[in-house]
């Protein structure tokens, strides 16, 4: 996939070797995103919580001509329940197509429909997700922490 300054971004299964990256990305994408929860809620190793037993793709910037790669992003899914738990972008690289290709390729891998949920007070996360048409599922948000969630649901092309 293409993105701006001639460099590309892959796709592609994470490895053991990916997990301190996407943990920076996962608490900085979490400080970021439930602003109105204190900072110190959040720790490096929930990534590694948050994620155990599922798959999690990563979004890796190809260097023009160089040797260079660098995750930018990241998704976890849950195959057993058709269910995309993170999706979390370096903030450096926010708004180039990148979180959008990781939601298709979550989903081309869940071969069907999925449902994802999103605290209802992230307002950017929601406007996102209905953006990449994704549909909240009325009356599925199940309440906890202070945020109730919006449960979205999609189906595979």
């Amino acid at each position: 996939m293409p993105a701006e300054d001639g460099l590309r971004i892959s796709i592609r299964f994470a490895t053991a070797a990916d997990g301190p990256r996407c943990a920076d990305i996962f608490l900085h994408g979490r400080r970021n995103a439930f602003s109105w929860q204190p900072e110190d809620r959040f720790g490096l190793d929930d990534y590694y919580d948050c994620v155990d037993g599922e798959e999690v793709l990563v979004a890796e910037l190809d260097g023009a001509g160089t040797a260079t790669r660098l995750i930018v992003g990241f998704v976890s899914v849950d195959a057993g329940d058709r269910f995309i738990h993170t999706l979390f972008i370096d903030p450096l690289w926010r708004g180039r197509g990148i979180g959008s290709a990781l939601l298709r390729e979550a989903l081309a891998l869940l071969r069907g429909s999925a449902e994802l949920a999103c605290a209802s007070r992230n307002a950017a996360a929601r406007a996102f997700y209905e953006h990449n048409g994704w549909t909240p599922v009325p009356g599925a948000g199940p309440e906890g922490d202070a945020a109730p969630l919006v449960v979205y649901r999609k189906s595979a092309l």
